[in-house]
């Protein structure tokens, strides 16, 4: 028996047509399930994990629509491929079923060749991006595994050494040294607290960029006054470090299709970056404009700079030079940054001049420059 044979549910309320779907794709060496109603249907697919779902838009009680919302609002089915079948040529309702995430759609009558393309076509694709999101996976599997124990042993190592020293020689311990130590120990707490949220965070994200229909729906509500809650978030960050440095914003009104927390995510890390990596009463400059269909932001230090090589192999997990320049942070920033300006359409590059400084720059698309907003 071939145990690599691909699983089809056929869901469709008309006995004869489900029944000879079923014998054709039988005959082509599919497994077939059939189901004569959308609830059945929606419960078949759960249970048996097919490799794409073919079903009928008009049925009774719950209708093709409604059973394609239902398998994507459930993330054991939301990924699985669905085939809407419908009699009815309408343009329109073509388009509500694709913007509903129906990934294709044939009209009856339609021929056995038409009907085994489409599904071949589905069932590649769905391979072709379960094979893409295992290796993204199993990247940052092993990126997390090389990464995390150096990256824990900085923190680590300052909440034990001076854990133990308070616990062993507290009696002997003036009050400023006692302070002083425990000082250490709740900075170092933060530091890890922040390390792991952030190894979370690029988790979640890379995982979300495998997800079907991801950018449509982080793109689908606009948020208004950007500049202000940019503004806000690059005078935290700077705070943060102390109010050593000068920041200079120069930001144009804008409405962005992006949710408020990852626009903060954003300018924070590329903000803290800036003055991680510059010296006090250095400048950091945030600037936000638009430009060809984009609103760009622009986050420039005064710092080291980088190497172009450095650029080119930025990643998940990097820090450069760290031997010479050991800093806090664990160098997801950027990564971060670009991970979720990708979700959102946009792009991020870099350009760096050593010993001058490096300039960070985000696009991100305007409402109207958004496909299918309106």
């Amino acid at each position: 028996m071939n145990t690599n044979r691909k699983k089809i549910v056929v869901i469709d309320d008309d006995e004869t047509t489900l029944r000879t779907i079923e014998r054709i794709l039988e005959t082509y060496d599919y497994v077939t399930f059939g189901a004569p109603n959308g609830r059945l249907g929606v419960d078949l697919v759960t249970r048996t994990q097919p490799d794409i779902v073919l079903c009928d838009v008009m049925m009774p009680n719950m209708n093709g629509y409604e059973v394609l919302l239902e398998l994507r609002n459930h993330a054991a089915t939301a990924t699985i491929p669905v085939l809407l079948l419908s009699a009815r040529r309408d343009p329109a309702e073509i388009r509500h079923g694709m913007k509903l995430g129906a990934d294709d759609y044939l009209t009856k009558p339609f021929s056995t060749d038409d009907l085994l393309r489409c599904i071949e076509v589905r069932i590649q694709q769905r391979e072709k991006i379960v094979r893409q999101s295992s290796q993204q996976l199993e990247q940052l599997r092993r990126s997390i595994a090389m990464r995390l124990p150096h990256e824990f042993r900085t923190p680590l190592s300052s909440i034990i050494v001076f854990g133990e020293l308070l616990a062993t020689d507290y009696d002997k311990l003036g009050r400023e040294q006692a302070m002083e130590m425990i000082s250490t120990i709740v900075s170092s707490g933060h530091r890890l607290s922040a390390l792991v949220e952030n190894f979370i965070y690029l988790a979640r994200l890379e995982i979300m960029a495998g997800q079907v229909g991801i950018k449509e729906e982080l793109l689908s509500f606009p948020l208004p006054g950007c500049e202000g809650i940019m503004m806000e978030t690059a005078k935290h960050q700077v705070a943060i470090y102390g109010n050593f440095h000068q920041l200079v914003m120069h930001l144009a009104p804008v409405t962005l299709c992006i949710a408020d927390s990852y626009l903060r995510k954003i300018i924070a890390e590329l903000v803290s970056n800036a003055c991680k990596f510059s010296l006090p009463k250095s400048t950091v400059t945030l600037d936000g404009e638009v430009r060809g269909g984009f609103y760009v932001v622009s986050v420039s230090d005064e710092g080291r700079g980088m190497k172009p090589e450095q650029i080119t192999n930025i990643g998940a997990y990097m820090q450069f030079d760290r031997e010479r320049h050991e800093q806090q942070g664990q160098g997801l920033g950027l990564e971060i940054s670009k991970r979720i300006t990708d979700l959102h359409g946009g792009s991020l590059t870099i350009s760096s001049t050593l010993n001058v400084g490096t300039t960070v720059q985000v696009f991100l698309p305007l409402p109207e420059n958004i496909k299918g907003h309106a």
